[in-house]
Parts: structure tokens; sequence; C-alpha cells
């Protein structure tokens, strides 16, 4: 069984939320998805980002297939014109209760309790391994990064009851550390969303200058 929490806010300076995401526990699938480019730009990509990874999902792709996927799609729905333009970075994750399937790419975050401890995911894919330097610096979205550019950071995680997994976006980081995760997320007497709602109050009563989006998924 799965205990879910979720929270999508626009922030304290924005009055658009360009975030969305999608939860589908009967499925075993979950994303977050920080749309950039503007009103009728950015939400519209970070909207069909989240509509095109289910797809891609349910048809049986891999969380990385889906995402590069997706930024082909992307591109041809949206062609880029000017110097605004519209994309979206985003994380999912694929999971049943013995294992987590993850992807990620741009400014979307994802990290796991262990049940003792909260971490930032380590992408394991082979490109980080040849290139270690191409995650940490390139910027990079969907619809606006061509396909074979794209980096695309993986990971597959077994996990155990009491284990949970966070989808951000980067405007929840802002002014919410990996410290005050770790003490929201081990507490045993907040449920998913109560310790999602901690985090989110956090992060608001700071800056907050981003939209900011969180999914936790927990095993219980």
């Amino acid at each position: 069984m799965f205990e879910v929490g979720h929270y999508s806010h626009a922030g304290n300076k924005r009055t658009l939320n360009e975030d969305t995401y999608d939860i589908d526990i009967g499925q075993g699938i979950a994303c977050v998805v920080d749309g950039m480019g503007g009103a009728n730009a950015g939400d519209v990509a970070s909207a069909f980002v989240r509509e095109h990874l289910r797809k891609c999902l349910l048809q049986g792709d891999s969380p990385s297939q889906a995402l590069k996927n997706t930024g082909h799609s992307l591109r041809i729905q949206r062609p880029q014109q000017g110097t605004a333009p519209s994309g979206a970075s985003a994380a999912l994750v694929k999971f049943n209760q013995n294992a987590l399937k993850l992807a990620w790419l741009g400014t979307c975050r994802v990290f796991f309790h262990d049940g003792l401890n909260c971490h930032a995911v380590a992408d394991q894919s082979a490109a980080a391994e040849g290139n270690p330097s191409v995650a940490a610096t390139a910027i990079q979205a969907l619809g606006v990064t061509a396909s074979d550019k794209l980096h695309i950071a993986s990971a597959e995680i077994d996990w155990k009851r009491t284990q949970a997994i966070l989808l951000c976006s980067d405007g929840l980081m802002e002014d919410c550390n990996l410290e005050m995760l770790q003490a929201v997320l081990a507490n045993p007497l907040l449920s998913a969303q109560e310790a999602i709602d901690h985090v989110v109050i956090s992060a608001l009563s700071g800056a907050a200058l981003n939209n900011l989006t969180a999914v936790l998924i927990r095993r219980v």
C-alpha cells in the first residue's frame, strides 16, 4: 500500500503557477513538471508534458524514454520562436511494491527517504558515468533542448515499508533545505500529506520567488 501527499503553489512573488503534477497510484506513476515561458507558454507546455508523460508510461516506456519522447513531441507541437522559448523540466517515477524507476531533467529534483535519512537521488545513468559534469552544469528543458542533446538523469531503487520518494520543482528547495526535509520526513507522527504541508509552509515562509510543487509517495 501507498500513502500520498501533494501540493502546488505559485509562490510568494508570482501570480501564475506554471508547475503541474500527476499521481496515479493504481497505475504506479507520478510526475512533477516545472514549466517555463510565462502565460500561454510555460503553463501550456507543462500541461502538455504532464499528459504526454502519462501516455508514454502507460504504453510501456521507461521513465527515461518517456522524457525523451515527450521532449521530442513538445518541440513538434510548440516550435520555438523568439528569445523567450517555452518548455519544461520534469521528474517522474514508475513504481510498484518493491521498486522505483526514476528519471528527471532540468530544474526538478528527486529525494529518497530510506526510513532513516533523506538524500538527493544520484544519477545512475551511463551518460553521467561517462561525463559527470553534464548534469551539474547543463541548463536543459523539454521542448527547448534537442532530443539528442538531452541529459536525462535516471535511477532504480528498491524500497521497503516506511520509505518514501519526493518529487519536487526547484522552487521548493529555495527556502527548504535537506535538514528540514529530513526532520519532517523522519517524523512518524506525520502523514504523507501533513509532511508535504509542513515542507510547503516552510518554503513559503521564505522568499519563495518561484512556483513550488511537491509529490510525496510513501510505502506503508
